[in-house]
């Protein structure tokens, strides 16, 4: 009797922790990026293949669309959007988002101040990124620094919105284009308590 109890909690132990490791609620796979557009919907971004927070974001040529989940309570917060993708000031070279593709292009940069924290006086209370049409010039802070940079004579047309930078967003999904759960990682604290 008492072997056969044994023998029946350990089938039921196993298959429990087989049952919890066979799949996800909410997907298979997550992908994250920078919002481009949001809306009717579903939510565009530019993949970011490095997942890990601590790294710094790694964005490709991939553009992915995915439709939000039919459960609200499974769509986070509205992102921004933007076409400003990212600034590497040590390669002086801009990501923009232009025609439904990721394009880099070289800038000169203006100014740039390192290990700027958000209290700073420079930063605090600022909306970036800031666009000066009269100079040419757009203004960004991003991980702690504070940079001015030349707007491309290609891209000098554009109005100060196409200058935003979309906010960070993740997606979890079983099957392709369809997301399971929509979180904005910029507006939302994981770690808040």
């Amino acid at each position: 009797m008492q072997i056969r109890t044994l023998t029946i909690a350990a089938i039921l132990a196993a298959s429990l922790g087989l049952g919890a490791c066979s799949g996800d609620d909410y997907g298979k796979t997550v992908e994250q990026g920078r919002a481009v557009a949001f809306g009717n919907g579903q939510v565009t971004f530019v993949k970011d293949s490095n997942v890990d927070p601590k790294k710094y974001p790694m964005y490709e040529n991939s553009i992915r669309t995915y439709k939000l989940p039919a459960d609200p309570k499974e769509i986070g917060p509205a992102p921004e959007v933007g076409n400003l993708i990212d600034v590497d000031v040590a390669k002086k070279e801009i990501k923009v988002y232009i025609n439904n593709a990721l394009e880099t292009m070289s800038v000169e940069i203006v100014n740039e101040q390192k290990g700027v924290e958000s209290h700073n006086a420079a930063v605090k209370g600022k909306k970036f990124p800031m666009v000066n049409k009269d100079k040419g010039e757009v203004t960004v802070y991003m991980k702690k620094t504070l940079a001015t940079f030349k707007i491309p004579s290609s891209l000098a047309s554009n109005d100060e919105a196409f200058w935003m930078i979309g906010d960070n967003v993740r997606v979890f999904t079983k099957e392709e284009g369809v997301a399971r759960r929509f979180m904005n990682i910029t507006k939302t604290n994981i770690f808040k308590k």
